[in-house]
């Protein structure tokens, strides 16, 4: 690429005619305001002359009036016949259409448009009382045919030896077609303002003369600013093909030039655009050249980027470890990669052609492949994906994964279709050992929920079976020690045998509790308890009637089984690891909630046991060898089992002195 001196531009056919037809135009107006003049100077050495003799009687006077290719003709100033027409020529006959006696029934007031009368009867008054002694103007003479006539008039007065007025001079030249020129001008001046290129018009050497607004948005550049300078300098033109020279040389043997540059503009940035440009050369030897310079930068750029992603994509394409190909509306192949012919044992050029719905693909999967493309067709997706199998160059079949995806061209009409497929070969092998792995567990899980719902129905029996013949020993272990001296040994056996009939009571109970849990059954029949009566019961049953009780006593919507079942296990945990329950307290919350603190001051429970201490079977490290009747680890499970079936909840907190604090969340009664 070469920096010039010249400019570049691009131009159609139309904008060439446009071009010369206002450059045409311009010479034609010049010619004709050179040719009014010298009429005007006719017309003043007319009056100078008149001036000298009487116009009537002087032959000279007669034979310019008569022969001036200009409308002339006296009118009268006298206030009577003010404005009437005294004298007329032919020429001004021609103009109106008039003879020359009617004409001279006439003034201008019948003559001009009646929008233009009194702006004439003002300016000749004025010109005959205070000056100046003539006057030029456009007016619009009424034809007499009907039509309206574009005239430019100069009118001078003419005065006597005493300076009074005698008539007014009157010169008319018929402009409606030099009017009608410039009003074309104007409107192809306009049109080159509108085109949206940059349109430049400068000479040969590259002098700018006139740019459009196109120019201006693209450039920067006001057309004063641009104005007078060289638009290479100004431009900073740089030819991607080609040089100044070269096309300097074009415009002056050819006398025109097309090609794309790069522009800076004045804000810095470089644009490229496609030039094209013409030269005009008038009738006096001017030599001027017209140039179109269209915007390309943003096209360019999306030719380049098109350039680069169709290098990445073949690249991709070649290189990529998945199977790829572009297949042709009717079928056949029109390139696939080296994934793809290796998945099938075949080579990159023997499949190049083949028709893949009749060569490769299983017929089962034809009809679907046809309804999803017809839907890519129609614009339902923009792609499509599916599992079905292809033929391998041995003849077993492949499993795979397509991924079909539609091309369309420029005009949005479908071109080829972009097929991505992975060999799921050995995922379809693994799939099948899942789900014979899944088959098999879920024959085992079969057996295991036989074996344990056969395990939750022993139980169950076992536990009724067990507390009917421990309701026994019970009761008349209570009526031995009832009947026996205190402390003698037959009582102290008696009394070991109650206190050990009781705790196995109580693992039936838990056990008996936790199927009913894990088999779904637990449910709450809540009714209204009193919380001081409940509690005083379960102090009673737990044998810790010397626990201190505070708090109002409130009304609770509680299942009373399970409340007591909550509150013994509550207070016989603190019996068995904390040295027994040092206080019951009750809190009412808000809500309509009722909270139940029974506290000890205790070793309190081991910061890596809290975050599980109401799960199933939970008992600390720490405690199992050393408490003595350490429980089954069901107590708190069944205590907050107990409590949501209830509507409530149970949690604990560290107690600030040492201890624990376990707290009963409740509903309760609402007070009338």
């Amino acid at each position: 690429m070469e920096r010039g001196d010249d400019v570049t531009g691009s131009a159609e056919t139309g904008g060439d005619r446009q071009f010369h037809a206002v450059v045409r135009d311009m010479s034609q107006r010049r010619a004709a305001d050179e040719q009014a003049a010298r009429h005007t100077r006719v017309l003043l050495s007319t009056i100078e002359a008149q001036r000298a003799v009487t116009a009537a009687h002087d032959p000279r006077f007669r034979l310019t009036f008569e022969n001036s290719p200009l409308g002339l003709a006296l009118s009268s100033v006298d206030e009577r016949t003010f404005g009437r027409y005294l004298q007329v020529n032919p020429a001004l006959t021609a103009i109106t259409g008039y003879s020359a006696e009617e004409l001279l029934r006439m003034s201008f007031h019948d003559l001009q448009h009646p929008d233009d009368v009194t702006l004439t009867e003002n300016a000749l008054r004025q010109m005959i009382t205070t000056g100046p002694d003539s006057v030029r103007a456009e007016r619009r003479y009424l034809h007499k045919d009907g039509h309206t006539v574009a005239v430019s008039i100069r009118v001078a007065v003419v005065r006597g030896g005493d300076g009074a007025p005698s008539y007014a001079v009157v010169q008319v030249e018929d402009v409606t077609a030099q009017r009608a020129a410039d009003a074309r001008l104007h409107r192809q001046a306009a049109l080159l303002e509108l085109i949206p290129a940059a349109v430049i018009v400068r000479r040969l050497d590259g002098t700018i003369l006139w740019w459009n607004s196109g120019a201006r948005s693209l450039y920067g550049w006001t057309s004063e600013a641009a104005h007078g300078r060289r638009v290479h300098r100004l431009l900073g033109t740089v030819f991607e093909n080609g040089s100044a020279a070269r096309q300097q040389a074009a415009l002056t043997e050819d006398g025109h030039w097309d090609g794309q540059v790069q522009h800076l503009t004045a804000a810095g940035r470089m644009v490229t655009v496609l030039s094209r440009q013409v030269v005009h050369r008038d009738g006096d030897g001017d030599v001027e050249v017209l140039e179109i310079n269209t915007d390309v930068t943003a096209a360019r750029a999306a030719e380049q980027a098109l350039a680069l992603n169709e290098q990445r994509f073949r690249a991709q394409f070649t290189h990529s470890a998945v199977g790829q190909l572009i297949r042709a509306l009717d079928g056949s192949l029109i390139a696939v990669n080296q994934a793809f012919a290796r998945m099938l044992g075949r080579r990159v050029e023997d499949m190049v052609g083949r028709v893949i719905d009749t060569e490769l693909l299983d017929r089962d999967e034809l009809a679907y492949a046809h309804n999803e493309i017809a839907g890519l067709f129609a614009g339902d997706a923009a792609s499509y994906t599916h599992e079905t199998r292809l033929r391998h160059a041995d003849g077993h079949w492949v499993d795979v994964e397509a991924t079909v995806s539609l091309v369309r061209n420029a005009q949005d009409h479908p071109r080829h279709l972009i097929v991505v497929v992975t060999d799921i070969s050995q995922r379809r092998i693994a799939e099948r050992a899942r789900d014979q792995a899944a088959a098999a567990l879920a024959e085992r899980n079969t057996a295991l929920e036989a074996a344990n719902q056969l395990k939750l129905d022993i139980i169950g029996m076992l536990g009724h079976e067990i507390s009917n013949p421990l309701s026994a020993i019970l009761g008349y272990s209570d009526l031995l020690a009832d009947d026996l001296e205190a402390g003698s040994p037959t009582a102290t056996a008696v009394t070991v045998i109650s206190r050990q009939a009781q705790r196995l009571d109580e693992i039936v109970r838990e056990v008996l509790s936790m199927v009913s849990i894990d088999a779904g059954n637990l449910s709450a029949v809540r009714g209204e308890v009193s919380l001081h009566a409940g509690i005083a019961q379960a102090l009673e049953s737990a044998g810790a009637t010397g626990v201190p009780v505070t708090g109002p006593d409130v009304t609770l919507r509680f299942n009373p089984g399970h409340l007591q079942q909550v509150l013994v296990n509550l207070l016989a945990n603190a019996a068995r690891y904390a040295g027994g329950a040092t206080a019951v307290r009750i809190e009412p919350a808000p809500g309509g909630r009722v909270l139940l603190h029974v506290e000890d001051h205790g070793p309190g429970v081991p910061q890596e046991l809290r975050p599980r201490l109401f799960d199933r079977l939970t008992r600390a490290e720490r405690d199992a060898g050393t408490v003595r009747g350490t429980g089954l680890g069901l107590g708190l499970y069944i205590v907050r089992s107990l409590a949501r079936a209830n509507h409530g909840e149970v949690r604990h907190e560290p107690y600030p002195a040492g201890g624990s604090i376990f707290t009963l969340e409740a509903e309760a009664v609402a007070t009338p």
